[in-house]
C-alpha cells in the first residue's frame, strides 16, 4: 500500500498522504504520488496536497538512502520525475504542510505555487549534509531558485533546521495557520487560483520556472550519461 488517497471533487484534486508513520517518500509513495499527479491533470484539475497530523513527510526513505544501491537510486530517479512533474504541472498545485516537512518534503514545498504550514513545534529543513549526503546536482538548481538568497547556505550547505516562522523567512511557506484552520484556507487557496484563466496561468508559470526547469533537466541529463 501507498499510503496515498487522491479525491477529486469539483475541479479540485486532494492528495493526501498518510502511512501512518513518517510519510516516507519510499518509491511506492513516489509512484503513487506521479500517477495521482497525472491523473489529476487528465480532469484539467488544481491541486492540494497534504500530509497527516503532525507531518507532512520525513523525505526520502532513509534506510534505502543509508543502504544505497539499486534501491535507493531507483527511489532517488522516482523524485527526480516527481520535481519534474510538479514544474510541469499544468494546473494550480498548492501544498498544506501539516507538520514536520524535511529533505525532499522540503524541496517539494520549494516547487509548488502556494505553500502554507502551521504554527507549532515542527521542523523543516534541507538535511542532506547532516547525514552525510553531498547536495544532489539535481537537487541544488531548486534551492538556488527558490530559497531567498540569504537563507541558502544556512539551508542547503549548513543544514539548519527551521521552525516555521523562519521557514516563511527562508521561502519554504508563503503563510502560516493554526492547525485547525489549514485544509480550509488551503482549500480556499486552491480554489481561488483554479478561478485565474488556466492557459495563462500554464503559460505564465512556464515562462518563471523554465530557467529552473532548464538547470535541472541539464543535472538529470548529466547524471545520467
Amino acid at each position: 500500500m501507498s499510503g496515498l488517497t487522491l479525491n477529486i471533487t469539483n475541479g479540485i484534486a486532494e492528495i493526501t498522504l498518510d502511512d501512518g508513520k513518517a510519510n516516507a517518500l519510499s518509491q511506492t509513495m513516489l509512484e503513487a504520488l506521479l500517477k495521482a499527479l497525472e491523473e489529476a491533470a487528465a480532469a484539467d484539475c488544481a491541486v492540494l496536497i497534504s500530509g497527516r497530523q503532525g507531518i507532512f513527510s520525513g523525505g526520502y526513505d532513509r534506510k534505502l538512502i543509508d543502504a544505497g544501491g539499486p534501491a535507493c537510486d531507483a527511489m532517488r530517479a522516482a523524485g527526480d520525475r516527481l520535481s519534474m512533474a510538479m514544474l510541469d504541472f499544468p494546473a494550480p498545485l498548492v501544498i498544506a504542510s501539516t507538520g514536520h516537512a524535511m529533505a525532499k518534503a522540503a524541496f517539494m514545498l520549494l516547487l509548488a505555487d502556494y505553500r502554507l504550514g502551521i504554527e507549532g513545534p515542527f521542523k523543516v529543513g534541507l538535511n542532506e549534509v547532516a547525514i552525510g549526503m553531498t547536495m544532489p546536482d539535481a537537487a541544488m538548481p531548486q534551492a538556488r531558485a527558490r530559497l531567498n538568497p540569504a537563507w541558502l547556505s544556512r539551508c542547503a550547505l549548513q543544514s539548519e533546521t527551521l521552525d516555521p516562522e523562519r521557514a516563511v523567512q527562508a521561502g519554504f511557506y508563503d503563510e502560516l495557520v493554526s492547525a485547525d484552520q489549514l485544509l480550509d484556507r488551503a482549500r480556499a487557496k486552491v480554489q481561488g487560483l483554479a478561478k485565474l484563466d488556466r492557459k495563462a496561468y500554464r503559460e505564465t508559470r512556464r515562462l518563471m520556472s523554465e530557467p529552473l526547469r532548464a538547470e535541472l533537466k541539464a543535472a538529470l541529463e548529466g547524471r545520467n550519461a
